[in-house]
């Protein structure tokens, strides 16, 4: 009885071994491209927020919530810049990609890279009704969270998702910020006036 105990063990070990063998060698051979693919996803993604979006560089991303910040520049002038944030929702990290127009300062386009938010609830962040708000918003001024968006600086929050629409537009104004002090060009300088 012993000696069959050995044996199962013995096959069972072999098995295993061969199982995380193939696991091992099965990762190996999709990680490049499991990583292209999410490259890819992240292109197509910065010109959809920035169809405009010509050569990029990166640049300094220095700030809380600020991931990363892209500079676009077109016929040798800069025509945009593309900022990743991810700040605190309700269930964790929201990550969010945006373009701003250059130099008028205007959002181009948002696209929610990750978010686990609440089914049904929160994960509404990422349906154009929430996100098309956000398109041609000026970011000389701050944006706000409201529960009937009336001036234009205001966004409406998604129903019963507070936390979630604030957290979107917490990352979108640190990129406002972030932008306004590195980037920005002064309302006067920009023919608008104080």
């Amino acid at each position: 009885m012993s000696k069959d105990i050995l044996r199962l063990a013995a096959i069972l070990l072999v098995v295993c071994g061969i199982a995380a063998a193939c696991v091992g060698t099965a990762h190996d051979q999709t990680a490049p491209l499991i990583e292209a693919r999410r490259a890819d996803a992240v292109r197509a993604g910065y010109k959809q927020v920035l169809p405009s979006a010509g050569q990029l560089t990166d640049e300094q991303a220095a700030g809380k919530r600020i991931v990363a910040v892209k500079r676009s520049e077109s016929a040798g002038q800069t025509n945009g810049y593309i900022y990743t944030v991810d700040p605190d929702g309700y269930s964790g990290k929201v990550v969010i990609m945006l373009g701003i127009e250059h130099p008028s300062a205007r959002i181009s386009g948002v696209k929610i890279l990750q978010q686990h938010e609440t089914p049904g609830l929160g994960a509404k962040c990422t349906e154009p009704a929430f996100i098309d708000q956000f398109l041609g918003k000026d970011l000389n001024q701050e944006l706000i969270v409201s529960k009937n968006a009336v001036k234009p600086q205001e966004i409406q929050a998604i129903t019963a998702s507070t936390i979630t629409s604030k957290a979107v537009v917490k990352g979108i104004n640190a990129a406002r910020r972030h932008y306004q002090e590195h980037f920005g060009v002064s309302l006067a300088a920009a023919g608008k006036g104080v």
